[in-house]
């Protein structure tokens, strides 16, 4: 990874590691190897929004438009 990505990197662990607030995961920390770049949140025992709003496995049911905008408006909350 070159100084600029390594840069960008540590800043995004900075501001991730401020963010605090019920609608977000805290970072719990962060791994820096040879080339590769790791941010640990908790366990999601429901999996990831990215699944839920894209039904990623089989037999999940979508969010409907006004859930996604509640958790698009908690998540901007939290920002």
């Amino acid at each position: 990874m070159n100084s600029k990505a390594e840069m960008e990197f540590a800043v995004e662990v900075e501001v991730l590691g401020r963010v605090r607030h019920n609608n977000l995961l805290g970072l719990r920390g962060y791994c820096v190897g040879d080339d590769q770049r790791l941010i640990v949140y908790d366990y999601m025992p429901n999996l990831s929004l990215l699944s839920h709003l894209h039904g990623q496995f089989t037999g999940e049911v979508q969010l409907n438009w006004q859930r996604r905008m509640s958790i698009a408006i908690g998540s901007a909350e939290g920002i």
